[in-house]
């Protein structure tokens, strides 16, 4: 674990060097065109291999079952805890995002497969499903309670933020997620008994290995080293993400029957810090982009110690 997250600390620090080199304008453009080739392309090469070459049983539903209640429960969790602080509607809205969603591939994966050396494909299933549960709640769900917070500072009413218009946010972000597609071509590729190409595994191989490192350099070329006037709601934030959402994970997993070894894997996925599409997220619905990077950074940073504590406190590791 101290080796994945040596190198990962390392490429955040080679893309916050590079962002004082490149300035602010060219590293905001850097990151959206990052962030735009992981999601449409090298995500979905990621979960295209790993479903195709991966043999599936009841985990394909018991995993996103997991993740999709514990995220629900951490984020109405989260939304009760800081309605009880003195802070603005959209400081609340950024923190509620940065406790309740997980980076669960760019950071999960290769810890994952640290922690499971012998089991790599099967830890980056688990990746998979969680990315491909993940994303979608937060592009949709997410998205809505970031907005309500943001509207919440300007009372001023609007239609959007009705339930007809969080399903259609819910269904539309589904629809549009090219990582949802490439798991559900595998799954058909599988189930046909067709042999796939060794070339197609080998491009889909290349581009997935791409994906964490990108992402960790593009957290380096976001962050900005600003002094914690008042950690203690950051603090707060990273103490639901990081510890009370495992525990909740733990015991969905234990409800739903999932087996071993995928319920430590789904566990520890649940202690990943706050997910980096959360920045896109906070941008949409108008809330303060500079704070949920520093939650970010600071959640991160805390994972380091919280990861172990978790590995041996509920998991017995």
């Amino acid at each position: 674990m101290t080796s994945v997250f040596l190198s990962l600390a390392l490429i955040i620090g080679i893309g916050a060097l590079l962002r004082l080199s490149l300035g602010e304008t060219d590293s905001a453009t850097a990151r959206r065109i990052i962030g735009l080739l992981v999601l449409q392309v090298l995500l979905p090469a990621l979960v295209f291999r790993v479903t195709v070459q991966v043999p599936s049983g009841d985990e394909l539903w018991r995993i996103p079952l997991t993740m999709l209640l514990g995220t629900l429960a951490t984020l109405g969790l989260a939304m009760a805890v800081f309605s009880l602080l003195p802070l603005a509607p959209k400081q609340k809205g950024t923190l509620v995002l940065a406790s309740s969603f997980g980076n669960v591939t760019y950071l999960g994966l290769p810890l994952l497969q640290g922690l499971f050396p012998a089991l790599g494909l099967q830890a980056a299933k688990v990746a998979v499903l969680c990315e491909v549960t993940t994303t979608p709640l937060n592009l949709s769900v997410g998205l809505s309670t970031g907005a309500r917070y943001a509207a919440a500072a300007d009372p001023a009413p609007s239609a959007a933020d009705g339930p007809l218009a969080l399903a259609r946010r819910m269904i539309r972000a589904i629809v549009q997620m090219p990582a949802l597609w490439a798991l559900l071509i595998g799954l058909l590729w599988r189930s046909s008994g067709l042999a796939v190409p060794g070339f197609l595994l080998q491009a889909s191989n290349l581009l997935g290995q791409a994906v964490s490192g990108l992402m960790m350099l593009s957290l380096g070329l976001g962050l900005r080293f600003t002094a914690l006037t008042r950690p203690a709601p950051l603090l707060l934030a990273a103490t639901l993400k990081l510890l009370i959402s495992p525990l909740l994970i733990l015991v969905i997993a234990r409800w739903v029957q999932l087996a071993p070894p995928y319920l430590e894997a789904v566990v520890m996925e649940g202690a990943m810090p706050s997910q980096l599409l959360t920045l896109v997220i906070a941008e949409r619905a108008g809330l303060n982009g500079e704070q949920l990077a520093l939650a970010i950074l600071f959640s991160t940073a805390a994972s380091f110690l919280t990861l172990p504590l978790v590995q041996w406190a509920l998991l017995g590791r």
